[in-house]
């Protein structure tokens, strides 16, 4: 019994050990550090999950944040390639929608939606484009 234990912890630890972490990986708290550097106040919101801007896309649901009363939505997959098919995702899922104004931002891993509903601010869109050049590594 007690070979079976130690083989199985063995076998979780060796398992662990050989993933490899994408150096580049961004994480929620980088993210939201960026939005800070830029003197963007960001609102933790509630989004449901039925709302075409706050549905899992590849697997991956959303944060959901406020700026200025428009909605943020912040996308953390694990790769670029992840990213990429959630982006492909929305796209598929969209594609006979009529949706409101917005803007999909992406670096690395991640992937923000602002909603901006009907007019695109150049002064936000400039701030944002900056969180996002931020986060390049």
């Amino acid at each position: 019994m007690k070979k079976l234990a130690f083989t199985f912890i063995l076998l979780v630890f060796l398992l662990t050990a050989c993933q490899v972490n994408n150096p580049n990986s961004i994480t929620l708290e980088e993210v939201l550090s960026s939005f800070e550097e830029q003197q963007l106040s960001l609102r933790k919101s509630k989004v449901k999950k039925e709302h075409i801007f706050g549905m899992k896309l590849n697997r991956v649901s959303p944060s959901s944040y406020e700026l200025d009363g428009k909605k943020i939505l912040v996308y953390i997959y694990d790769s670029s390639d992840e990213r990429d098919q959630g982006l492909e995702d929305w796209r598929e899922k969209t594609a006979s929608m009529d949706t409101v104004g917005y803007k999909v931002y992406d670096v690395n891993n991640v992937m923000l939606f602002y909603v901006f509903e009907q007019e695109l601010n150049s002064e936000i869109d400039s701030k944002l484009q900056n969180v996002v050049n931020g986060l390049s590594r």
